[in-house]
């Protein structure tokens, strides 16, 4: 069996099972039973999953009370703490595991330093820790095919409900304007949704060309029809960009090599033509605030966006003053908004960085943000090295596409960075979790090697050896 270390490389495991052993394992007892590892734990990382991600409680407010992330996520951390305690589960210390532990180590560091000290602790403790702990979770648990392919659905379904509910049901749902907002006040609301969207839809491409099941194929398909829909009713300008980003990479990637791909590519295309051709008027106003000049504005949508646009040209400004201006430690997680707000004394400057990369750099100084590029790029070329298998295994395959998939959300999420402040957020963690657990899987698999540098294998000829 070959064992995965952290820098993508591949050696003989000198303790492993006999192969026709491993063989009716792989075939008979199913993935979720022939791997121990916290398995718990991975069942409320499922929960706190769909909770985070569709939010039931701003459909449901009655649901509220409960605080469903702080519950499923406590029971998560709760087990697999008790699994580690009894010998059921071992520490899995990835490259990427450590990186985020330095920055966390940095974020710490630079409490003292803090314009406010106060908000910069809360931001620690109530929205980065919960971070740092499901991204830990996601590095432990996703040791199979099996439970990644799981936290997919999990997170396709739950974009699946609330867009369908928050178009069917748009008149009790929040407008902005003439903008669609959604009943999601979180990760899958308004400007948030296009990155959302671009970053599951590789996924999406890699499931669908894998899976045969009229039922999930059906699925996969109403997921992407009802979030491009959605996506033109938030009239998201750089949303949209990074979808078509996200599909472009993801033709070229993920399904140009498959007859199945294939088909749904051209089934993405026309969706996304469909929805265009029906997209409402203050889709196109703002769309097309992209190439008018400025003083052809003649509506006050338009006008809207381009005071958007000047507002955000004016805090990316900001951001990287107070970034030359404090570079060490910053101003404080969470404190540009204060800082902005303060200096120019206006109610429309109390707003973020929109921007991930200088919200890093202005609020935990320049190395933070080197290590959090550092982090992108660790996970980009480990999981590029996972495109570079000779396949013998049927499994490996899926795997493969997984691996291609990540690849083009890890890209999306860099460009779709540039336009809204997730530093701190679960979008990008979930993403390298998901990476390190297919790095993991990779290793465990028989009859995968690594293959030359110069050798990139495409899904036709991984298709073909199947």
């Amino acid at each position: 069996m070959n064992a995965l270390l952290s820098s993508g490389e591949y050696v003989n495991g000198t303790e492993s099972l006999s192969l026709d052993k491993e063989n009716w394992q792989r075939n008979f007892v199913p993935a979720e039973f022939s791997d121990h590892r916290a398995p718990w734990s991975f069942f409320f990382l499922l929960l706190f999953t769909v909770a985070v991600f569709a939010r039931p409680e701003d459909i449901f407010p009655f649901l509220a009370p409960l605080h469903l992330t702080f519950v499923f996520g406590a029971c998560a951390g709760l087990t697999y703490l008790a699994g580690l305690l009894s010998g059921h589960s071992d520490l899995q210390w990835t490259r990427e595991l450590k990186i985020v532990l330095l920055l966390t180590g940095w974020y710490i560091a630079g409490l003292p330093f803090a314009l406010w000290r106060l908000g910069s602790f809360q931001m620690l403790t109530h929205v980065w820790l919960k971070t740092l702990l499901i991204f830990f979770l996601l590095t432990q648990v996703l040791t199979t095919v099996e439970r990644i392919r799981k936290l997919l659905w999990a997170v396709i379904l739950s974009e699946l409900v609330v867009t369908s509910i928050s178009i069917f049901l748009s008149s009790r749902a929040i407008w902005v304007g003439e903008r669609l907002l959604g009943f999601n006040l979180g990760i899958l609301g308004w400007n948030f949704l296009g990155i959302a969207e671009a970053l599951t839809m590789p996924y999406i491409a890699a499931i669908f060309v894998v899976r045969r099941s009229i039922l999930e194929a059906s699925l996969l398909v109403a997921a992407v029809i009802s979030m491009t829909w959605m996506l033109m009713l938030t009239a998201s300008r750089s949303g949209f960009l990074d979808v078509v980003l996200s599909a472009a990479l993801a033709w070229f990637l993920v399904l140009r090599g498959n007859s199945r791909g294939r088909f749904l590519g051209a089934a993405m295309a026309l969706a996304l033509v469909v929805a265009l051709s029906l997209a409402p008027q203050v889709f196109w106003e703002r769309l097309g605030t992209m190439w008018d000049a400025a003083d052809s504005t003649t509506n006050e949508v338009a006008a809207s966006a381009r005071e958007s646009e000047e507002s955000h040209l004016t805090v990316l400004t900001r951001s990287i003053e107070y970034t030359l201006e404090y570079p060490i430690f910053g101003l404080g997680l969470g404190n540009f908004e204060v800082a902005n707000g303060n200096d120019l004394g206006v109610p429309g400057a109390w707003i973020g960085t929109h921007n991930t990369f200088t919200e890093i750099s202005s609020e935990a100084g320049v190395p933070a943000l080197l290590l959090f590029v550092g982090l992108l790029v660790t996970a980009l070329r480990n999981i590029k090295k996972m495109n570079k298998v000779s396949v013998n295994n049927p499994e490996a395959w899926e795997v493969n596409l997984l691996a291609r998939a990540t690849q083009v959300s890890l890209l999306s999420f860099a460009f779709g960075a540039f336009f809204a402040h997730l530093a701190y957020e679960y979008y990008f963690f979930y993403l390298v979790g998901i990476g390190v657990g297919i790095q993991q899987t990779t290793g465990a698999l028989p009859g995968v090697s690594a293959a030359p540098d110069g050798d990139s294998s495409s899904t036709a000829q991984i298709a073909a050896a199947n």
